[in-house]
C-alpha cells in the first residue's frame, strides 16, 4: 500500500511506510554507507550473499564485509540524506531510494577532503526463506546493473572487471570491522 512518493534521478515513485523489522535493516545496513561498518549490520546478510553496484560484484560475507569496511580509505564523509521505502518492490525483497553525500578524502597532503558527490541509488535487498539478504543491489540513478546476460560481450567483460575488483578489494581489505 503507498503512503506518499519520493523523487529520485529516474523520476517520481510511490513510497510506503517500512514495517519495524525492514527499518531495522534499513537502518543497520546504511551504518555501512555512512562509513561505521558494524557486526549488526552484517547479521543481515547470508553467507553466500552478493553484492552488485557499478563498481564491482562481491559474492559471500567476507568479500562484501571487505567492500564497505575498505569505504572509510576511500571517503572521508558519507552522510544519508535521505531514503524512502518504495512500493514496488518484488516478493521476498525490500528496495529503497537512496540519497548519499559522499566526500572523497583528498589526494593533497595536508587537505583532508576532496571532491564531493551525491549519488541517488536504488538499493534492493533481496531475501531467503530464513530472512537474511542473499542479493544486495546498489542501481546508481536506477539504472539496472550491467550483467555479462544481457550485454553480450562488453557485459562479460564488464562483469568480469567488476569481480576482479571486488577479488582485489577482499584481499587488501580486512572483513573484521573491528581492524578498519
Amino acid at each position: 500500500m503507498a503512503t506518499g512518493m519520493t523523487e529520485s534521478s529516474a523520476g517520481v515513485h510511490a513510497t510506503r511506510t517500512p514495517n519495524p523489522k525492514e527499518k531495522q535493516i534499513i537502518e543497520d545496513i546504511l551504518n555501512l554507507y555512512q562509513l561505521h561498518p558494524t557486526e549488526d549490520a552484517y547479521r543481515h546478510y547470508a553467507p553466500n550473499a552478493e553484492f552488485h553496484d557499478p563498481v564491482s560484484i562481491a559474492t559471500g560475507l567476507d568479500s562484501i564485509r571487505s567492500q564497505f569496511n575498505g569505504m572509510p580509505k576511500l571517503f572521508a564523509e558519507s552522510v544519508t540524506k535521505k531514503w524512502d521505502v518504495l512500493a514496488d518492490a518484488p516478493p521476498n525483497a525490500l528496495a529503497f531510494n537512496l540519497d548519499q553525500h559522499y566526500v572523497f578524502k583528498s589526494p593533497i597532503p595536508f587537505k583532508s577532503k576532496g571532491a564531493e558527490q551525491m549519488v541517488n541509488s536504488k538499493v534492493t535487498f533481496h531475501f531467503n526463506d530464513e530472512g537474511l539478504i542473499v542479493k544486495h543491489d546498489e542501481e546508481w540513478d536506477h539504472k539496472t546493473n550491467q550483467t555479462a546476460g544481457e550485454n553480450g560481450t562488453m557485459g562479460k567483460m564488464m562483469e568480469a572487471r567488476k569481480k576482479l575488483d571486488a577479488k582485489i578489494v577482499e584481499r587488501m581489505i580486512p572483513s573484521d570491522p573491528s581492524k578498519v
